[in-house]
Formats: structure tokens, sequence, C-alpha cells
């Protein structure tokens, strides 16, 4: 048998499910065996930080070098 969160068990009874479907769906629910502590989410939103400087930068190179690849293939293409 699975682990039942007890809250949402109580909470659902109380909402007046019965008794089957309120196991039922408190077992469906996963209990967290580790929860994020303060560290991991500050690490995490540190990332985000530094992907969000990167796409910036690639943003960057898009609109600075796309032209000039798209000047070549023309000249390419229709000035062989």
């Amino acid at each position: 048998m699975s682990i039942i969160v007890s809250e949402v068990y109580d909470a659902l009874i109380e909402a007046g499910a019965s008794e089957t479907k309120a196991k039922a769906a408190a077992a469906a629910i996963p209990v967290a065996e580790h929860p994020a502590a303060k560290e991991d989410i500050a690490a995490l939103k540190a990332e985000i930080a530094g992907l969000k400087v990167e796409i910036a930068g690639l943003k960057v190179a898009m609109f600075t070098f796309g032209p000039l690849i798209l000047g070549l293939l023309v000249k390419l293409v229709f000035f062989p």
C-alpha cells in the first residue's frame, strides 16, 4: 500500500468525498522525500540568471552576424 497524504485525505473527506475515493486520491499524490532547501532554490535562480545572460548574448550575435551571413549568401547566389 502506498503512503497517504493525510492532509489531502482529511480535506477530501471534509469536502464530501467517499472514503474510498479520498484514499485513492491521497495515495496518488507523490510525497516529496527531499523538499527543496533555500540554497537549492537560490542555486536554481542563479543558474536561470546565467542562462538568461547566455540567451541575450546569442540574440546579440544573431542580430550582429545574421545580416552579414545573409549578405554573403546573396552575393554567392546572385553574383558568383
